[in-house]
């Protein structure tokens, strides 16, 4: 299936293109631009709705000044916490361990913090 320019990953990949993308000369014989590589910001870049950013992703997006908002969860991330993030979020975050979370929407972030951290009871809400 190809990319299609309004899924979630390119929507918000151009956003971030037009913030971290560095003036690159133009050299003769680079077989591509590692920024316009999904697979490089995406941790799941064949599934174009999934907005789970890779450590790539992550660690090229802390350099620059975009908002983002760190978690520490009350609840451990479980298996269905991940199928939920792909189905509910609308912006990028990425997840640092079982308990820690960043989140790169603010309202996915006021509404974590108004859950007290408690992202699996924010998710449950949101399925029913």
């Amino acid at each position: 299936m190809a990319r299609r320019s309004d899924s979630a990953q390119a929507v918000w990949h151009k956003k971030f293109l037009e913030l971290v993308r560095p003036e690159i000369p133009d050299y003769v014989g680079i077989p591509y631009d590692k920024w316009d590589n999904p697979a490089t910001w995406w941790h799941n870049p064949i599934n174009h709705s999934s907005l789970r950013l890779s450590q790539q992703g992550h660690k090229t997006l802390m350099t620059t000044d975009i908002d983002h908002y760190r978690f520490k969860l009350t609840a451990k991330v479980l298996p269905k916490t991940f199928v939920q993030l792909e189905r509910y979020f609308t912006s990028p975050y990425y997840i640092i361990n079982a308990s820690s979370i960043i989140v790169y929407g603010e309202t996915e972030a006021m509404m974590i913090a108004l859950h007290a951290n408690n992202l699996q009871q924010y998710l449950d809400n949101q399925s029913q």
